[in-house]
């Protein structure tokens, strides 16, 4: 089966990209693209290998999907496969071979093979691999490929991009004509989020919707999940929650308060699931001491402003929460591109709030 795979690939035409800001290193170190589903990470692969063939023949380059139905259900073997084809090809001996592996989590023990491949075929295959749960960045992973790996987090589309793939580009010279068009695009922006194929949808609301379901039963309650309604429930009621505190403690009492009994470390377990699918995220209180950080409620927002705007229960507009939303987003994608910039909120004993603050 993944001759047969590798062979279409080689046939079929790929698919018109766009250029995001993200960009895939070109070093013999295996590249990690981790992100929330449909964030672009295949595009971004795709992009990629659009580089790589103008100056490789496209079989010098391997794409596998292991979401494609054709492989169902997965095998550690394929791993083996697909280095028999390799040599079987003779591959190898015309260069380097670029091997990509696209939702590569999906498969048990793939972590084994990849560093076995980069310690045996070091600057002849150079790997690149993607996924969308975090414990692709896990400790564990890290540690088994210690100084073997680098790892880049997409996240859905800026606004610079979100213009780019609406065509639009912004000259130096701003008129009132630019002001009016990049003010209603931000609208859009602001209301409906920035996962690509929702930008270029017209069926946005619906396509949203899917998106969200399609993660949390993909990403997040496939993965031996007890109590899947409350996990269900608890996502959603954190997509109406964006920018609010939120406490573990008060979280159980509501579920207490319905005849519903979950503890604590079982809400704070379903939320690491929520957490690694890329969906939401946590932003603690500043503090010196790392006990008042995690003893204070922490701040929830969203990975996209389209999702906890038509997912989570609203009746109007809260351009408060969808700015505020919105520069979490930034702050956060600067935090993933440099791992020692930390985001945090702050308040006083008189309540009196910073939104964000940034060492």
């Amino acid at each position: 089966m993944i001759k047969e795979i590798i062979y279409e690939y080689w046939k079929e035409e790929l698919p018109e990209v766009f250029s995001r800001e993200t960009e895939i290193d070109s070093s013999d170190l295996i590249d990690d693209i981790v992100g929330i589903r449909r964030c672009g990470k295949t595009f971004l692969m795709f992009s990629k290998i659009n580089k790589l063939l103008k100056k490789v023949d496209k079989k010098s380059t391997i794409y596998i999907n292991f979401e494609n139905r054709k492989l169902f259900p997965l095998k550690y073997d394929y791993f083996n496969e697909i280095i028999e084809f390799i040599y079987s090809e003779k591959l190898l001996e015309k260069g380097k071979v670029y091997l990509f592996l696209d939702e590569v989590q999906k498969v048990e023990g793939w972590e084994k093979f990849v560093r076995g491949i980069y310690d045996e075929f070091k600057g002849k295959i150079k790997i690149f691999v993607s996924g969308s749960n975090a414990s692709l960045i896990s400790k564990d992973y890290g540690n088994l490929l210690t100084g073997r790996h680098l790892s880049k987090t997409l996240m859905p589309l800026s606004f610079k991009e979100f213009l780019n793939f609406k065509g639009y580009k912004i000259e130096k010279i701003i008129t009132e004509k630019d002001r009016a068009n990049i003010k209603k695009f931000l609208e859009e922006y602001l209301t409906f989020g920035g996962f690509p194929e929702v930008v270029l949808s017209k069926n946005k609301e619906q396509m949203l919707s899917q998106l969200f379901n399609d993660i949390l039963s993909r990403d997040i309650l496939s993965r031996n999940v007890r109590k899947e309604s409350i996990l269900e429930e608890f996502a959603y009621y954190l997509a109406g929650n964006v920018t609010s505190l939120l406490s573990f403690n008060k979280m159980a009492d509501y579920f207490k308060s319905r005849g519903i009994k979950i503890s604590v470390p079982t809400l704070e377990s379903y939320f690491g699931l929520i957490k690694n699918s890329f969906l939401f995220f946590e932003n603690l209180i500043f503090s010196y001491k790392i006990k008042d950080q995690f003893q204070n409620p922490r701040k929830i927002y969203c990975i996209d402003n389209g999702i906890f705007n038509f997912v989570g229960l609203k009746f109007s507009k809260d351009y408060g929460k969808m700015y505020e939303n919105s520069v979490f987003l930034k702050l956060k994608k600067e935090s993933f591109d440099n791992r020692l910039i930390n985001i945090f909120y702050w308040k006083n004993i008189q309540h009196e709030e910073v939104d964000f603050v940034v060492n």
